[in-house]
């Protein structure tokens, strides 16, 4: 995805007049979204898209870096990481763990862990069946297949999602320490280049958020989000945060960012998790943006765990 900002030219239409732009509504600066295909051969992460963001002219001339005018593109490398948080994934999480231990038990052997990242095939309880999901309250939830756990494609996820990051992050920031190949290389986000990703050691930066994801199998580890959203920010990215129905699990893991930012640019202290943080999204969930979030997505403004819930979710979102 490359993003170019350009000057609102009072046009409703594209300049080859074959779409409507998008306007913004109650944007004190930006009028107009423009989304274009530029390359249509392939797919996944072939595919090329232009975003244009039309700005109001005073606006885009006084506040927008030179460098960023006459149609610079800021070419955008997306991951994803996953992680379930509410009872449901609990439910499924202990269901498979007993059974897990069952089964070992009865061969007479010992649990195993991964020690390195592979297929999520190979960790254990990620493909196995069983477990109960119990609702959340999210009307989303209602059509899932019931046994089907984010494990199972979460897990991979956030081992795909750490390989192109690690990518990047060598690519952009190289160590030098066995990976020369991978410094002059371009980031790599082709499936079909995805062996050569898995050569590459986790770079130092990611090393916080490679442990959490060897941790999350088979449980719920909510520092896989808080490291990557701290990796990326070491590597001159940003994060957006939300889950499946945009309510309550969003408006909560929105305001415990915000407790961290407090803790990190204010306070400047580094820690993702301490009684602070806590104290303080306590503050905003309560005052700050919790319920409006849950009004925007759901219409009503009001919460939406119960208590039950409440008590089965990581201590950070509850």
């Amino acid at each position: 995805v490359n993003i170019v900002l350009v000057p609102d030219d009072g046009t409703t239409t594209s300049n080859n007049g074959e779409r409507q732009r998008v306007p913004v509504a109650l944007s004190p600066y930006v009028k107009w979204v423009h989304l274009v295909c530029i390359h249509t051969h392939g797919s996944h992460s072939k595919t090329q898209y232009r975003l244009e963001i039309g700005l109001i002219p005073s606006y885009y001339q006084s506040r927008i870096p030179d460098p960023l005018k006459n149609g610079a593109a800021v070419r955008l490398f997306p991951v994803l990481f996953q992680m379930g948080v509410d009872i449901r994934q609990w439910g499924v999480n202990a269901g498979r763990n007993v059974s897990s231990q069952i089964k070992d038990k009865g061969k007479g052997g010992g649990l195993s862990s991964s020690e390195s990242f592979g297929d999520a095939q190979n960790i254990p309880g990620i493909n196995e069946g069983g477990g109960g999901l119990i609702n959340d309250g999210d009307d989303e939830d209602d059509g899932d297949e019931v046994g089907v756990a984010d494990n199972e494609i979460g897990f991979q996820l956030n081992v795909d999602g750490f390989r192109k990051l690690n990518a990047y992050a060598h690519s952009v920031n190289p160590t030098g320490a066995g990976n020369s190949a991978a410094s002059s290389a371009p980031p790599i986000f082709d499936s079909s280049e995805q062996v050569q990703t898995q050569n590459l050691h986790p770079h130092p930066l990611l090393m916080p958020l490679s442990e959490s994801i060897k941790a999350s199998a088979g449980k719920m580890e909510h520092s896989v989000l808080d490291h990557a959203a701290a990796s990326c920010q070491k590597l001159g990215g940003g994060s957006t945060i939300f889950c499946k129905s945009g309510k309550d699990r969003t408006g909560m893991q929105v305001t415990f960012k915000e407790a961290q930012f407090i803790q990190r640019f204010i306070n400047r202290k580094d820690a993702v998790s301490s009684e602070g943080i806590f104290a303080k999204a306590t503050t905003l969930r309560i005052y700050g943006n919790r319920v409006p979030i849950c009004e925007k997505n759901a219409g009503e403004a009001m919460y939406a765990f119960n208590p039950l819930q409440a008590q089965f979710m990581p201590a950070m979102l509850k």
